[in-house]
């Protein structure tokens, strides 16, 4: 080590052997004072005493009279010196300043001066002696004394740290608009002499007390502090803090992501219980569990999880069946045992399901109306007396039959008793006959024999068709009834025929959803026209020749649509003419800079069916195109263009629809939306075309749900078959090739199945040929299962009655079930299933043989069954409900809530909470209610709207008035309770006095406070006024601005006391008043007790709050206090400076706080191999592997030729100019 560091570590050591020593025996002597000694030199002292008198009086002081008073007494006391007042010795004690200047001027014999009379020197040594013999002796005798003592007022720092520790509120900042505290010549900020009080500075304490009273807050059991000054935000802060208690037993999302997308909970965003995270630590420490390798309360802590929830969940997962039998547990339990962590999503799935299934949300407002529900999650009855089934069948049905079951399960307790009955199942539809499902057996056979006897007579039907084809274009189409009955041939199959044929007869389309409400103006700009609703969807076109926006780009001549979020917007081209026509269509998105695409439709409707032409979407700023395609039309069939948003996103929406259908034969018409309805598009809807036909173009909107996107072109003869043939040759051919197509339809499938006749063999004979009134066909079978009971007695003929667990499955032809709806009724049977419990599903999909949680059990009402059903359900809710708390608080409903604040935690305090938990969450719900002062706004919003309801409803004024009552009842025990609330406040305050006076208070300083109070309350403030301006005054008290200590008996020094040195210990370590351990170790005598002081020290030492001691004594100390705001370098030269130096600073804080925190070494503020970086810092000091802004401590300095204080960025920056380093700086600041 060279001299230079040798020098700085002694100095340092020299200074700062003191904080080694904190715990030691130095910060005892510190904070209590030198101990008391009286030893035998007092005998001698008093001795020396009465000889310096003595000699004073018999020659000294005539000696000064002799040669200096003619110039130091009287009205003559040059340099300010008057000797006459020293006629005794006891005056001499009084100015020993005085006698150090005499003794400097007689040591260089200035004095007396040359021109006068001049004392012997044996004269002059007598008095230079006795000078010097006297001030040794002053010397000795005040050693130890230190004079007047400044009061020590608290600094700035003290003063905010105070305030913060007293209220809670780290962000108070009550001294920041005062003066910069002085330094004295220790160079700290907390020295009496340094600190002076001003009457300016008495203002700004007042002002900064009335700032921190305007945070205090009255609370039901005393007062408190809220970092808000408002009631609004107080309130806010107070709901946060619930939210934030209930935060840890609540899950926000829906479920679907815990149950694989299997269940999803409306919970109106009050939160579920997310019990799946019990559900797998119970699967994932089975074994352990089991085998006692862990507790219940270890997993617990492992994994998080609430450890009375999961010893409950445990004990009902580990028992057996048997034990405690429950429909639904059962379930749970047996999936539970068969299941490992790996495929905990089956347990959480079932779970979910039965939670969904036995639990119903409600929204807020409904809870407080008459008749409403009495809880936000409420159980519901999963027990009925019957069952009314409607199950809605596809309208297009793929295959010749759909599959219906009818199933019933025992409920998984035995089937003695589960006779059930399926009233009068049938298939009903609109505008159509019930068809009973007992005849649906016969009704096939009948329905397959029409199919036959129509395959039979095709020549007819053929000829039947041939007529229609043939007829003149200015003859009206035949009706259907006349020419099946000229030819002798069913109507309804003849229909079938003529429609595959795509011979129509007249039965146009009608269109629905016309749009009505025109639209004169389109973005500002009058040519811009349509047809719409309020907002969309809409149709426009621009009949002018210039682009424009509105907001989306329209182009000249051109038609536009726009969907909403659910309904389409469509433009359809009504067929004028019967004949083949090519139609062809383009899109574009027309509004590019944002949205995310449409999706499309070119559709093909007849009177009874509808097919795609084409289908696709794009994206934003994309297009789409039909390729020309040629149909065949008859006369009042549609041709339609559908646009819909894209997942319901119709932002942006606006396209560009183009539609032209053109006549492939001769006089070929043509057919231009654009150039047909662009000019005058509001001339009608439906709008004629440029032919002479009204009503041809329509703008109309529909449900986007109900696009049949899936419907297959409608069907077209292929192509080479024997019947394109027959449709194209002349009538003089027809009857042989009707013959042929007969023998082929009668006949077995061709053998190359992808002939073109295969494919009209299928077509001819997939023909429906239901008859309009099925349900009067004569003479069909009825199916043998119904109208008769398993135990062999009759039924009504319509009823089915089965006994569980039985399915029963119907196949029912397409053409009967298509569009249809199959309505049944189900509920056991009266006469033997009393005491029966059944399940009952009706799905066109083969039922699971388990219980299904989403279907209700049906029971007698009454009964046993219910009664054990129901106690099942109950235990099952009890330990799983689907919430544990309304954690929202505040209700968001979709309907209008007086209810300020509600509250439903009874599941968490039962299942999850501890009951000092319970009080706590109480103790929240209290002040909130409290702060808020709920009935008071509640009378305030109930008025408003009772005013509102009644102002032109004078018949509700009854209905309102019992609930009036009820409100003022509320506000007048609310009001009660503020006054009897006032007296806790008052006596919360003195609690506070004597903690801030950091004292206990005597009992006139309580009345004093107490009789301010009154007086305040007497001069008409109102309570929260007064306690607030009563805070303030004991904020500006003495007390609590100074570190008050009082003087022991008598002249000699004493100890200080219990609660005094506690404020010297906690101000010296903390910067702050004492906690509240450290004041019952004062209160209770022990502080004085060296090892009660080093305990406290200890523990002291060990808090957050010791950063403190690091900033303002060791930073201090060093001159760094201040460096992140305050040092300065050329920026030009430092660029990096301003933005590093907070680094910089934050490394020295850490490393004298992790010293006073680990009982460092001294000598670790020379040579200690080890710092506190965070990323940036590390860059600078060129250390690799750090990353982020997190604090950590690193070794090795040395290696990088840094370590300890010599090293630091803050020492070397504070100790060199502004643009260059400066040895000399650094060599001074170690010197």
């Amino acid at each position: 080590m060279d001299t230079s560091c040798r020098h700085a570590k002694r100095h340092l050591i020299r200074w700062t052997c003191a904080i080694r020593c904190l715990p030691g025996v130095w910060l005892a002597l510190a904070v209590t004072g030198s101990p008391v000694a009286v030893t035998a030199q007092q005998a001698d002292d008093t001795q020396r005493n009465t000889a310096l008198q003595h000699a004073y009086q018999t020659s000294i002081q005539p000696l000064l009279k002799r040669y200096c008073h003619s110039c130091h007494s009287g009205d003559r006391t040059e340099a300010e010196i008057d000797l006459e007042m020293f006629s005794t010795i006891d005056a001499v004690k009084k100015q020993p300043r005085i006698w150090q200047r005499i003794r400097r001027m007689l040591e260089s014999r200035q004095m007396p001066p040359k021109d006068a009379s001049q004392p012997t020197d044996k004269e002059s040594n007598a008095l230079r002696n006795w000078v010097r013999e006297y001030l040794t002796h002053q010397a000795k005798a005040l050693a130890g004394d230190p004079g007047p003592v400044v009061l020590r007022r608290l600094n700035n720092a003290e003063y905010a740290y105070t305030i913060r520790d007293l209220t809670g509120i780290k962000t108070l900042n009550p001294t920041r608009d005062f003066p910069v505290d002085g330094a004295a010549g220790e160079g700290f900020t907390n020295a009496g002499s340094a600190q002076g009080m001003s009457p300016a500075l008495v203002q700004k304490y007042l002002l900064a007390a009335k700032q921190v009273a305007d945070h205090l807050v009255l609370l039901p059991t005393g007062i408190g502090f809220s970092p808000h000054t408002t009631r609004r935000d107080r309130t806010d802060a107070l709901i946060a803090k619930l939210r934030a208690f209930y935060q840890p037993f609540n899950d926000s999302s829906d479920g679907a992501a815990a149950t694989g997308q299997a269940v999803r909970f409306d919970t109106k965003q009050g939160g579920r219980f997310a019990v799946e995270q019990y559900l797998v630590a119970t699967l994932a420490e089975r074994e352990a569990l089991r085998s006692g390798r862990k507790s219940i309360d270890a997993v617990a802590r492992e994994r998080h999880l609430n450890s009375r929830y999961l010893k409950r969940l445990w004990k009902v997962l580990s028992v057996s069946n048997r034990s405690t039998p429950s429909l639904a547990l059962d379930q749970i339990r047996a999936t539970w045992n068969a299941s490992s962590a790996e495929d905990a999503v089956n347990v959480v799935r079932q779970v979910a399901r039965w939670q969904a299934a036995l639990w119903t949300y409600n929204s807020i407002g409904h809870i407080e109306r008459v008749g409403g529900p009495k809880a936000w999650l409420q159980p519901r009855s999963r027990t009925i007396p019957q069952q009314e089934f409607q199950l809605k069948l596809p309208d297009r049905i793929a295959g010749d039959t759909i599959t219906v079951y009818l199933s019933g399960t025992d409920a998984g307790d035995g089937n003695q008793h589960d006779f059930a009955v399926w009233e009068n199942p049938r298939l009903s539809g609109k505008d159509r006959p019930d068809l009973a499902l007992r005849h649906v057996v016969g009704i096939q056979e009948r329905l397959l024999q029409l199919k036959q006897e129509m395959l039979a007579h095709t020549t007819s039907y053929l000829a039947a068709a041939s007529a229609a084809l043939d007829r003149k274009a200015d003859d009206p189409q035949p009706d259907l009834t006349d020419l099946a009955a000229k030819h002798k041939i069913d109507a309804t199959a003849l229909k079938a025929w003529l429609g595959y044929l795509a011979i129509r007869v007249a039965e146009p389309v009608q269109v629905t959803g016309h749009f009505t409400r025109k639209m004169v103006k389109g973005g500002d700009y009058d040519f811009v026209k349509g047809w719409g609703t309020t907002a969309t969807p809409s149709v426009i076109a621009n009949a002018s020749d210039q682009e424009v926006r509105v907001p989306g780009i329209v182009r000249p001549r051109s038609v536009y649509v726009h969907p909403s979020p659910t309904l389409f917007a469509a433009v359809g081209w009504q067929s004028p003419i019967s004949g083949e026509v090519r139609v062809e269509a383009r899109l574009a998105d027309a509004h590019p800079e944002c949205g995310n695409g449409q999706q499309w439709f070119v559709q093909h409707r007849s009177r009874s069916a509808v097919g795609t032409l084409a289908k696709g979407d794009f994206g934003t700023r994309g297009s789409a195109a039909l390729p020309a395609q040629t149909i065949t039309v008859n006369k009042g069939e549609l041709v339609s263009l559908l646009v819909a948003p894209r997942d319901q996103n119709h932002a942006c929406d606006l396209t560009e629809v183009q539609l032209v259908i053109t006549e492939t034969r001769a006089p070929q018409r043509v057919w231009n939306l654009a150039a047909e309805v662009s000019g005058d598009i509001l001339a009608a809807n439906p709008h004629a075309d440029s032919h002479g036909h009204d009503g041809t173009w329509h703008f109309y909107k529909g449900p986007v749900a109900e696009i049949d996107s899936t419907a297959p072109p409608l069907a077209v003869i292929p192509a080479n078959s024997l019947l394109a043939t027959w449709r194209s040759s002349p009538a003089d051919r027809r009857a042989k090739l009707a013959q042929e197509i007969q023998t082929l339809v009668t006949g077995a499938p061709p053998a190359n199945d992808k002939a073109p006749d295969a494919l009209l063999y299928r077509q001819i004979r997939a023909l429906a040929v239901t008859p309009d009134r099925i349900d009067l066909l004569p003479d069909v079978r009825v199916d043998d299962r119904f109208g008769k009971h398993p135990k062999g007695h009759a039924v009504k003929p319509a009823d089915l009655v089965v006994q569980a667990p039985q399915v029963v499955a119907f196949q029912i032809p397409a053409q009967l079930a298509a569009g249809r709806t199959l309505i049944v009724t189900g509920r056991l049977d009266p006469q033997h299933g009393q005491e029966g419990s059944t399940q009952l599903v009706v799905s066109t999909q083969p039922p699971s043989s388990d219980l299904a949680p989403e279907h209700p059990i049906i029971v007698y009402p009454g009964s046993q069954a219910q009664q054990r059903v129901a106690a099942q359900f109950a235990t099952f809710r009890d330990l799983f409900p689907a919430s544990l708390c309304y954690s929202r608080i505040v209700p968001v409903d979709e309907v209008v809530t007086l209810t300020l604040f509600y509250r439903e935690d009874h599941h968490l305090q039962r299942l999850m909470l501890d009951p000092a938990q319970i009080a706590e969450l109480n103790r929240l719900w209290d002040e909130l209610l409290f702060v808020s002062q709920e009935p008071l706004a509640y009378q305030v919003a109930f008025e408003q709207i009772r005013e509102f309801a009644t102002q032109d409803r004078p018949d509700l004024v009854k209905a309102w008035a019992p609930l009036v009552k009820g409100v003022e009842a509320r506000v007048a025990a609310f009001r009660t309770r503020l006054a009897n609330t006032e007296s806790i406040h008052l006596q919360s305050l003195l609690d506070f006095a004597d903690r801030a006076w950091r004292r206990p208070l005597t009992t006139a300083e309580r009345e004093a406070i107490a009789s301010l109070y009154r007086q305040l309350r007497t001069a008409e403030l109102p309570h929260p006024e007064a306690v607030r301006l009563t805070l303030a005054r004991l904020l500006t008290s003495p007390a609590f601005l100074y570190k008050r200590e009082q003087p022991g008996p008598g002249t000699e020094p004493g100890p200080v006391s219990d609660y005094e040195l506690a404020t010297r210990l906690s101000y010296f370590l903390w910067s702050a008043g004492p906690d509240a351990a450290l004041r019952r170790a004062a209160q209770a005598g022990r502080l004085t007790d060296n090892r009660e002081l080093l305990a406290q020290t200890r523990r002291m030492l060990t808090d957050e709050r010791i950063r403190r001691l690091a900033i303002h004594f060791a930073c201090q100390w060093l001159h760094l206090r201040g460096f992140d705001e305050e040092a300065q370098k050329n920026e030009k030269l430092y660029p990096n400076f301003v933005t590093l130096r907070s680094a910089m600073y934050e490394e020295t804080v850490l490393f004298f706080e992790d010293m006073f925190r680990q009982d460092g070494s001294i000598l670790e503020l020379l040579d200690a191999d080890h710092t506190f970086v965070n990323e940036p810092l590390a860059k600078y000091y060129g250390i690799d592997g750090v990353q982020g802004p997190t604090w950590r401590r690193i070794e090795g300095m040395r290696a990088r030729g840094r370590g300890g204080l010599l090293g630091m960025a803050t020492l070397l920056s504070s100790q060199s100019g502004v643009s260059r380093t400066s040895p000399i700086l650094r060599g001074n600041w170690i010197y």
